[in-house]
């Protein structure tokens, strides 16, 4: 271990000696406890090898003025970041930081993280490959990000290219200097994470920093905490534990100190130890002592030197004082204030007056070692309660009369030194005190230890007038006198003393019990009324809770209080318990080993480690990052239930793959409830055997075993069959019968001789034949004249449209409906000024901007969708139908097309939403966020979906993330992009294909694939349950391809904590299985706006009459204007410009400015999963650029899926 400088880019004053001054210093050096700061080095030539062992620096990384052709640190893995390097021109802070240097490479082949702060390249001549290296695989801080500056006016160096084998960046030529990746390419379980692979199960622990090797704590190759041992932690083994059996904390022989972000026995010998950790210096309230802080016994000790005398200009340097190094001298010109006058009679400053309260200072004053001198009077100067704690006056230099306290001539009335022990030398002179009692009856033997000194007691108040005025010592106070009124100021008591105070008897206070040489002691402070004696074992009654015999403030980690008394959790508990019961939750463990979970993902039952998971369950590991149910298990193990078909398993399913044992029966490769019909039951084995083809259920494997057959029956030697005679199956009559009979209530089946009907005589045969042939002619004419009549009629429909066409008219089919009014307005690409990235969605990419029309005076902030170039012609299409649907609404809470640019890269332009969307809006003013702001938001959402019902169109993707914020009490509906326009004679839209929102469809929806607006309908009661929930996922631990199956079972999403029963019963209405039920969004509309009204009995929000929404500034939408360098009239809204009298909108209510930049407001297009309908289970968060930003898409990994009833 090195200690690090703190030099920045200061000069040395000899460039060699600073070098041999580094190479001393990081020679054999591996960790580095602060900054590593390389400046200054400009030859060439030196050598820098000796920086090579060095691992981890925990400060930041400073490289400066270095002409070096090449700086290597081959094994620096790590920069913590926790002292950050500023420029005074730039507002971000640096761990690694670069600048104005020659070298041509610098070659950090093992970096794999910066923890904290961002990297910068400034200006460094010939420097290549770091702008290969992606920047945010090694960057952990979000904030955090690369900046490369280049602002020479000779061209930058053409650099190499990396080594052919290298994934992507290099820190320099070969293949040793590619860039190692353990982030970028991790699964998205791993969140954020580090991994060792790119599957699910390769996540790094959590308590890795760099990169791993395994999953374990013990394989990461560098620690985001702290190292203990090759492993890992979160924090260092603590220093004390508790002992259940003794009832107290012991020494932890394991117990380590924090040094760094390593844990160590023992701290270095330049640093203290405090609280289990390693610190430069001791915190306020403590002392060193033999290594170690220990808080102050009172004051922390400070001696300061004494002066004479004490003045107004003097008097705050004994501000803390516990010891005074010489005397202390009151004058009567201390408190009126004085001209100093020196030696050779110049003049020193003036000294204004000073109050006696001033004297205050020397509360904390123990100790004098000279004399006290007092002779000063003033009207508030009564008592010396100003040095209240001093303990001894040590009377190493006397005043006049040999006296070391000397109080002559002051308006004093009582001593006050209440806890005045011992003057060690001295005399006691207190004379002619005009006001002055309690001293005459004193025993000052007790005080003043020098038998070779006086005590002189003279012309002070005398004893009649002070026993007159009331001026004596209390009852309480023993006959050896007292400093003053009052029990607090006895030399000693008569009866019992607490602390300062003289009582009768202990018991006139409560909590306090009678200890030894008549001392009251209060008792302990866990103790909750009285107690036998000292500690926490002797409370009648404990306060917080009692273990053992003794009370403590809180259980150990392994008990739980119960009603007061601590009680051991169940021996499978880790990480402490809430109750006595095997389990996880608020009656059982916070946390176990290994457990048993049940079907809904809560814990049965805990395990030991070592246990093994009963029959019926598997193994399955909790990755660290999981934050739903089974966030107490993280990292651990647990045994989930097999497939209700499976006795034993190694996962979930019932092939045998996974499924060691079938519960039941075993069909080929599958476990089966039951046979199904066409096999039969083999009870020994066990399995299911197939039937022989011609059977239809059977007992047995051969055709004689079958309980139907397929085609015909033979039956054994008999030739007339009953239901009780044996037979078998064949497909096909054999010679000896082979005649087939189909009996009216029988199986057909295989006869020796014909059967058929009974013969009849010869005149009903012919009667027979003839009404058959009577039947068939009337049919032939019937249809003969049916033919006839629609031949007629199509040819009078061909001679009408023939007539039409001769006279240029086409056949009319009126349906109705009013003709669409709507405008759609052409924008030329001049007038657009592109800004900055607001997202990417499925068509293309989102930019801010502004619209300027040509030939007006105004610029309109604006969005500009931009289709991306080559794309298909069907994308193109819906490009369109969205324009097509956007310019057909009209709604002041649906948002609105302003115009298409038709050029190259076709674009949307709609009004800017300042404020982003909705889902995130209300995650981030939580805290913020009423009751009425909400409910006038699901009227909005309800008020705008009414109006696309009216105008026959379904949205099909509602949700709050497709709702944006224009200001804080106006919202608008968006992502018309799977829209749908139903006909006049449509009720429904069946889609053909394409990804969906899941968890926000209605079963119908799912399964058939069927949208209306009472789907719709369901979408909305999700939106209002994502606002009431401020931003909560719809069915967060249930995968998406679960929710059909969860529905059907009736399942609904939870009632949201502040919403009253009204609300959620409206939830429920949205959310009926029958759509017809469900209530339309007029109703919706009706109802919210009802509840709105009166927020506050429909929503239950603490503290929701004070919460306050911020508004958006106009001020912030003109940053958007700025940014474009648009310098035309003035700023006018979309809105505002299409329609300049208005329309009945919402505005502000006048709420506070909010003040964020612009570009992170919006929520990125969803349908970007849709895109590309090839990859159906492409997992995780995706990420977007805007400006230097990452955006994560606010969605689930499979929130888009394809609908399917499965």
């Amino acid at each position: 271990v090195c200690i690090g400088t703190n030099g920045r880019m200061s000069v040395p004053s000899n460039r060699e000696h600073h070098y041999r001054n580094l190479r001393d210093r990081y020679t054999n050096c591996t960790y580095v406890d602060g900054n590593l700061e390389l400046t200054w080095l400009q030859d060439e030539h030196l050598d820098l090898s000796f920086l090579q062992y060095i691992r981890e620096v925990t400060g930041h990384v400073l490289i400066s003025h270095v002409d070096v052709k090449k700086i290597v640190l081959p094994r620096l893995q790590i920069i913590r970041g926790r002292t950050l390097f500023k420029l005074t021109i730039q507002e971000r802070e640096f761990a690694l930081m670069v600048m104005l240097s020659k070298m041509q490479s610098l070659e950090l082949p093992a970096l794999r993280d910066i923890l904290a702060g961002s990297v910068g390249m400034f200006n460094n001549y010939n420097l290549c490959y770091v702008k290969t290296i992606r920047w945010d695989e090694i960057i952990t801080d979000p904030a955090a990000n690369f900046t490369y500056v280049y602002n020479f006016s000779h061209p930058e160096r053409e650099c190499p290219a990396c080594d052919s084998s290298c994934q992507e960046g290099c820190w320099g030529p070969g293949p040793q200097n590619c860039q190692q990746f353990s982030k970028i390419n991790c699964s998205p379980q791993c969140h954020q994470g580090r991994c060792f692979g790119p599957q699910p199960r390769e996540c790094c622990h959590l308590f890795c920093a760099g990169g791993c090797t395994g999953p374990k704590q013990s394989d990461c190759l560098a620690c985001r905490n702290f190292y203990d041992d090759g492993v890992c932690k979160f924090e260092c083994p603590a220093m004390k534990r508790y002992n259940s059996i003794t009832y107290s904390w012991e020494t932890n022989p394991d117990g380590k100190y924090a040094y760094g972000a390593t844990c160590v026995k023992n701290c270095p010998e330049h640093l203290l130890k405090d609280n289990g950790a390693c610190v430069r210096s001791c915190p306020p309230e403590t002392k060193a002592v033999n290594g170690e802080c220990v808080p102050c016994d009172g004051p922390c000790p400070k001696t300061c030197q004494g002066s004479s005398p004490v003045h107004s200009g003097n008097i705050d340097s004994f501000k803390d004082c516990t010891i005074i190094e010489g005397s202390l001298t009151i004058l009567e010109q201390s408190f009126k204030g004085f001209q100093q006058v020196y030696r050779n009679f110049s003049f020193g400053p003036h000294y204004q007056e000073m109050h006696p309260d001033k004297l205050e200072v020397f509360s904390t004053l123990k100790e004098v070692t000279g004399f006290i001198n007092i002779q000063g009077s003033h009207k508030d100067f009564t008592n010396l309660s100003y040095f209240r704690n001093l303990e001894i006056i040590g009377g190493r230099t006397l005043t006049e009369y040999f006296a070391s306290l000397y109080i002559v001539q002051t308006s004093l009335k009582s001593l006050g030194l209440r806890s005045l022990k011992k003057i060690n030398s001295g005399a006691i002179a207190i004379l002619e005190n005009k006001e002055l009692c309690f001293v005459q009856g004193m025993d000052w033997s007790k005080v003043k230890k020098s038998v070779e000194h006086d005590t002189l007691l003279q012309n002070n108040k005398l004893e009649e007038e002070c026993l007159r005025e009331g001026l004596v010592c209390d009852p309480q106070c023993s006959s050896e006198g007292c400093w003053g009124p009052g029990p607090q100021q006895c030399l000693s008591c008569a009866n019992y003393r607490l602390g300062n105070t003289c009582l009768q008897d202990c018991d006139v206070v409560a909590g306090m019990y009678k200890a030894a040489n008549k001392v009251c002691m209060p008792c302990h402070e866990e103790c909750a009324s009285t107690c036998r004696g000292p500690g926490p074992g002797n409370c009648t009654a404990c306060k917080n809770g009692r273990d053992g015999p003794f009370c403590v403030p809180f259980c150990p980690q392994s008990k739980y209080n119960d009603r007061g008394e601590c009680k051991p959790c169940h021996p499978n508990c880790i990480n402490g318990c809430n109750g006595p019961e095997n389990t996880i939750g608020p009656t059982g463990c916070k946390s176990c080993e290994k457990a048993i979970i049940n079907g809904d993902f809560t814990v049965d039952r805990c395990l030991q480690k070592n246990e093994s998971c009963p029959d019926g369950y598997y193994y399955e590991y909790v990755r660290p990052q999981e934050q739903g149910q089974l966030k107490p298990l993280a990292s651990k193990t647990i045994c989930r239930k097999c497939h209700p078909r499976c006795r034993k398993c190694s996962g979930f399913g019932f092939h045998e793959q996974v499924c060691q044992e079938c519960a039941n029966y075993k069909r080929g490769e599958q476990c089966e409830d039951e046979c199904p019909q066409d096999h039969y039951a083999d009870e020994t084995s066990q399995q299911c055997i197939p039937c022989s083809t011609e059977c239809r259920g059977c007992t047995g494997p051969t055709n004689a075993h079958c309980l139907a057959c397929r085609n015909y029956k033979i039956f054994t030697g008999i030739t007339n069959p009953d239901n009780s005679t044996t037979f078998n199956c064949t497909e096909v009559c054999p010679p000896d019968r082979s005649h087939r009979v189909f009996p009216e209530n029988g199986e057909p089946y295989c006869s020796v001789e014909p059967i058929g009907l009974p013969m009849v005589e010869g005149e009903q045969i012919h009667a027979f034949v003839a009404s058959v042939s009577v039947c068939a002619c009337f049919l032939v004419v019937c249809l003969i004249v049916l033919v006839y009549q629609v031949r007629l009629r199509n040819k009078e429909k061909n001679a009408a449209k023939m007539s039409m066409m001769l006279q240029g008219l086409e056949p009319l089919h009126p349906t109705n409906v009013k003709p669409n009014l709507a405008k759609l307005r052409i924008v030329k690409e001049a007038e657009m000024r592109r800004g900055g990235v607001l997202g990417y969605g499925a068509f293309g990419t989102v930019y801010k901007g502004v619209w300027v029309p040509e030939g007006e005076n105004v610029k309109i902030p604006v969005a500009i969708k931009v289709l991306r170039e080559r794309t298909g012609a069907n994308t193109s299409k819906e490009f369109l139908d969205e324009a097509y649907i956007m310019a057909s609404v009209e709604h002041q809470n649906l948002l609105q097309l302003l115009g298409v640019c038709m050029t190259n890269e076709m674009m949307l332009v709609t009004q800017l939403m300042p404020l982003g969307c909705l889902l995130d809006y209300v995650k981030n003013h939580k805290q913020n966020i009423g009751s009425k702001p909400l409910l006038n938001w699901c009227h909005q959402i309800a008020r705008g979906m009414a109006y696309l019902e009216e105008k026959r169109l379904v949205h099909r993707d509602l949700a709050a993330r497709n709702v944006l914020v224009q200001t804080p009490s106006c919202v608008k509906i968006t992502d018309f992009g799977l829209a749908k326009l139903l006909d006049i004679n449509e009720d429904e839209y069946r889609a053909e294909g394409g990804k969906m929102p899941i968890k926000w469809l209605a079963p119908e929806c799912i399964q058939l694939r069927t949208f209306t607006h009472k789907s719709d309908v369901w979408a909305f009661g999700v939106t209002i349950w994502e606002l009431l929930t401020y931003g909560g996922k719809p069915y967060e631990n249930v995968p998406a391809r679960e929710v059909l199956e969860l529905l059907e079972k009736g399942d609904r999403l939870p009632q949201p904590n502040i919403c009253t029963i009204d609300v959620y019963v409206l939830m429920i209405k949205c959310w009926m299985k029958d759509a017809e039920s469900r209530p339309s969004f007029k109703e919706l509309a009706d109802e919210f706006a009802k509840m709105a009204r009166d927020p506050g009995r429909y929503l239950v929000i603490q503290g929701d009459r004070l919460m306050r929404l911020p508004s958006y500034s106009p001020q912030e939408e003109e940053e958007v204007v700025e940014q474009t360098s648009v310098e035309v009239g003035e700023e006018v809204e979309g809105e505002d410009y299409l329609q300049p009298k208005g329309r009945a909108g919402i505005v502000s209510a006048g709420w506070d400015t909010l003040k964020f930049p612009c570009s992170s407001r919006y929520c990125l297009d969803p349908l970007a999963l849709r895109d590309d309908l090839s990859d159906e289970c492409t997992g995780g968060r995706r990420e977007a650029h805007v400006g230097d930003l990452k955006l994560e898409l606010p969605l689930d990994e499979d929130d888009y899926l394809m609908p399917s009833p499965q």
